[in-house]
């Protein structure tokens, strides 16, 4: 709580700041996907488009809107 109210002040940056907890969540969710995909499938991920090269890992990570709710 402390390295909050520091960070909001304007001082040192909190340990919990998205620059590290950011990457670090789609590292852990990565592994995720990797072992819901099932055993020897390999998962090249693009964290740009937020793709992978496995169709049914892509099913995973984004939801199909119902006609007039598209994101």
């Amino acid at each position: 709580m402390v390295d909050f109210v520091t960070a909001a002040k304007g001082g040192n940056a909190a340990s919990s700041n998205f620059a590290v907890s950011g990457p670090f969540t789609e590292f852990v969710l990565t592994g995720v996907l990797a072992s819901r995909a099932g055993v020897g499938k390999k998962i090249e991920w693009d964290a740009t488009k937020l793709t992978s090269n496995l169709p049914e890992v892509n099913a995973m990570v984004k939801r199909t809107y119902r006609k007039g709710w598209e994101a």
